[in-house]
């Protein structure tokens, strides 16, 4: 045995214990305390990854992603986007997804637990890529782009932050040296026919979703994609996005119907893009909580009533049950 597959035993063993639960009920306090002392150890000299089981598949993260600690924490964490997968999956039975701000992978294992459809992973991490790309040899009919997603094609000046638990966000400046290309979706999709008719799009970039959406007007139309977008009003106005223009876009576009989920996955309420005093206030409670909280919106187009209803039925029989 080299080295190094001894060394990678080793750092899987300190993080099954520190955060698996199967593994981490059977050490006593001690044994715990010190195997999350050695965890802090190991990060302060590189971040190896390791594997970690979501939705049934063992996925390449990480040591430092906080992923395991969300799930741990948070049952419902992320899973509301399979479950709605599965049911547009259920109309529309050649369903195509485009999943930008695909991060590691996590949510194609999400998805795949729940179906089977193609799915174009965007990613345009450099760390984060990679690994995508190598947790997406799983899963027949996944696809890998390296590319950050805009509002048009540009290059900026900024660059690409990644935080402690594990997302990466870009961060302007216009004087900066470093800058970053840019595509709008249909622009990438010009390399991806397939999914130019895709009837789910998932979007997280933390901040720039509603630019993303805004830029991808043609697709829209012709489409007519259920949107699952992360909504964090604190985010959008570090890019200097008010957000709240984003549901008349909508409405123009002839979405109507909202399911508002917690960032926790937990489904919050049902609305319209027009009830604009309702997502006002939405908007001021999440602004003022930053970080720390925002929402998770998924948009129904009006061809898709009878579908968000149905979902709505079920999210809300899953939350009675809970």
């Amino acid at each position: 045995m080299t080295c190094n597959f001894l060394f990678s035993q080793f750092i899987q063993f300190v993080y099954e214990r520190v955060l698996n639960p199967s593994y981490k009920t059977r050490l006593d306090a001690w044994q715990t305390n010190f195997c999350v002392k050695l965890s802090k150890t190991i990060l302060e000299f590189s971040d190896p990854l390791v594997q970690y089981n979501i939705g049934g598949f063992d996925l390449l993260i990480p040591f430092s992603h906080a992923l395991p600690i969300f799930f741990k924490k948070h049952p419902l964490y992320s899973l509301n986007l399979g479950r709605i997968a599965k049911y547009v999956h259920q109309k529309y039975n050649n369903l195509c997804l485009i999943d930008i701000g695909a991060n590691i992978g996590d949510s194609v294992a999400i998805l795949r637990k729940e179906a089977k459809f193609p799915i174009l992973c965007i990613e345009g991490d450099d760390t984060f890529f990679p690994i995508l790309e190598r947790n997406a040899v799983l899963f027949p009919d996944v696809y890998t782009v390296k590319s950050f997603v805009g509002k048009v094609n540009q290059r900026i000046g900024g660059n690409s932050v990644k935080d402690s638990g594990g997302s990466a966000y870009l961060t302007r400046d216009a004087g900066s040296e470093n800058t970053i290309e840019i595509k709008n979706l249909p622009n990438i999709l010009d390399s991806y026919p397939s999914f130019l008719e895709s009837k789910m799009l998932k979007i997280d970039t933390d901040g720039f979703d509603c630019e993303i959406i805004r830029g991808s007007s043609d697709f829209l139309l012709k489409a007519k994609p259920i949107i699952f977008f992360e909504y964090s009003p604190f985010l959008l106005s570090q890019q200097g996005d008010d957000g709240l223009s984003i549901f008349s876009y909508l409405q123009n576009h002839d979405y109507f119907d909202l399911l508002i989920y917690d960032n926790l996955g937990y489904l919050l309420l049902s609305t319209t893009t027009d009830n604009l005093s309702l997502l006002e206030d939405l908007h001021l409670y999440f602004l003022s909580k930053k970080l720390e909280r925002y929402c998770d919106i998924c948009a129904f187009h009006k061809e898709d009533t009878e579908l968000f209803n149905f979902i709505k039925h079920e999210e809300i029989n899953l939350l009675k049950s809970l």
